[in-house]
């Protein structure tokens, strides 16, 4: 005879679910068959390292207030006393999950099912500390939007411009100037195509339509967290940092022993083209960092009813979610984002932000036909101008489809660098991949000066130093010095400058 495994689902009831695809989705989430009832599941994993798992642990316990939570505690195959802590921890909602040896992290959550956490799920690796009103200010975040499904707090020790900076003398001050930072403010709530997940908060109804499990174990190595980002906003929900909320991070990879170095560079390397592979192409990097400082700092505001972005080749997108946040501070919370691609692979991740009809795909000499003129309040173009085969012809199509009070971005790729003065003296090993038109800065404004339009020069970008080293800046400079060259600075500001960044209007 068969075996029957039957499941009794006469108790549950899924009430009107509505008519969207996210309230569908909230209301299949709320089938909650844990034992344990509370609204948030905070989950903490831990591989030894005891101390840091005591201050972690204490820190939610502290905290974490006026929130009905419990706690799901993981030890993933520590040799030291930490399941022996967890079994100590005082505190009534709370579950123990012990793995006899670490296989990596995302192992565990190969374990987890719906029914072992609640409607909001958060991730806590034991290096991190939390502070007052992290949760809270997290939850009024995800609360705020149904398409919204990560949230991620600002952290100590991390990239990807998650790190404000917070300086603190010790663990007293750290939390004081927490406290003082952590003061919900929705003009800090930031859209992202990709985050650090430290201390990230997921909806249960997100992670349901990404797929169980939790985590892809393809990422054994690295990019995890890129890989999370991606899946939830190819489901239809957003990625959210919390730009008011601060979280101590105590991981300092700077002090890595060299062996353990050696293989983080190893597992990146191995990560990044694990996602290459499983996102056709697309880099976590090079196609979603291109954050735009130079821009946003020159960004005028206009107030009016609506606003509206285009992006132009700006890869996945991120310059066109960086002046839309940037945007957040002068209130304007939902201004219509349009992009326009010559490269198809970056559609689908366009789509997330833009929404499905404002994104178009084409050559670049369609674009003016494809938007009414005067329709755009800001436009930024991702490439450099001057990769472009008409270059100028560019700028006027993108001009004539900006309104008379908006803004053009550009940025000029510099061809009179190093590289190029490296060649002439003879140094043919160092040798620009990168080809694009021979404009000087001042040639360039004169030529859209000529053409009727304001042009601004708003700042430069020098060469990552692992790309053109100070030591060959400084050979240049050497050489430059015998030839009686009047302004040394600015000719070394010239030859390491990677690109000029514009402004440019009507």
């Amino acid at each position: 005879m068969d075996n029957v495994i039957e499941f009794d689902t006469s108790a549950i009831s899924v009430g009107d679910c509505g008519e969207t695809l996210y309230s569908a989705r909230t209301c299949f989430s709320s089938l909650d068959t844990k034992k344990i009832k509370s609204d948030v599941t905070v989950l903490v994993q831990a591989y030894n390292s005891l101390d840091k798992t005591k201050r972690c642990v204490e820190s939610i316990l502290k905290y974490t207030k006026d929130i009905d939570f419990d706690l799901l505690l993981i030890d993933n195959g520590s040799t030291d006393d930490t399941l022996q802590y967890f079994i100590s921890v005082d505190y009534p909602k709370k579950t123990i999950l012990r793995f006899t040896e670490n296989r990596g992290a995302a192992i565990p959550y190969l374990y987890i099912g719906p029914d072992m956490f609640s409607r909001y799920l958060v991730l806590v690796a034991n290096d991190l500390i939390v502070t007052e009103n992290w949760l809270s200010n997290m939850l009024k975040i995800a609360e705020s939007d149904p398409k919204i499904g990560l949230v991620n707090p600002m952290s100590s020790n991390t990239s990807n411009l998650q790190d404000p900076g917070l300086k603190f003398a010790d663990y007293d001050d750290m939390q004081k100037k927490a406290a003082a930072f952590n003061v919900s403010d929705p003009a800090k709530w930031h859209e992202r195509l990709r985050i650090i997940t430290l201390g990230t908060l997921y909806k249960k109804e997100c992670l349901f339509a990404i797929g169980m499990p939790i985590a892809d174990v393809g990422f054994a190595h690295n990019f995890a967290d890129d890989d999370m980002a991606f899946r939830v906003r190819r489901a239809g929900y957003k990625v959210i940092l919390a730009g008011d909320t601060w979280i101590h991070h105590d991981d300092d990879k700077s002090r890595l022993a060299p062996e353990a170095y050696k293989k983080m560079v190893s597992d990146i390397s191995i990560g990044r083209q694990n996602f290459r592979d499983k996102y056709f192409d697309i880099d976590a990097w090079d196609d979603v960092n291109d954050y735009i400082p130079e821009y946003l700092k020159n960004l005028r505001y206009e107030p009016s009813e609506s606003k509206r972005i285009l992006g132009i080749d700006t890869k996945c997108g991120t310059p066109v979610l960086e002046i839309k946040n940037k945007l957040r501070e002068y209130s304007c919370f939902d201004p219509e984002c349009y992009a326009f691609t010559t490269d198809a692979k970056y559609y689908i991740d366009l789509q997330t932000i833009c929404g499905n009809n404002n994104v178009t795909c084409a050559p670049i000499d369609r674009l003016a036909g494809n938007y009414s003129p005067d329709m755009f309040d800001y436009v930024v173009i991702g490439n450099d101008i001057n990769t472009y085969n008409d270059p100028y012809g560019l700028i006027d199509s993108a001009l004539r489809v900006l309104n008379k009070s908006g803004q053009l971005f550009i940025s000029l790729q510099n061809t009179y660098n190093a590289f190029t003065f490296m060649n002439i003296i003879g140094r043919t090993s160092a040798r620009n991949p990168e080809h694009s038109f021979n404009y000087s800065i001042e040639e360039f404004i004169v030529a859209l000066k000529n053409r009727g339009y304001k042009v601004a020069y708003i700042g430069a970008r020098r060469y990552d130093e692992r790309v053109l080293s100070d030591e060959m800046v400084s050979e240049a400079v050497s050489f430059l010095k015998k030839l009686d060259i009047k302004d040394i600075n600015e000719a070394a500001f010239r030859l390491a400058s990677a690109r000029y960044y514009l402004v440019v209007e009507k």
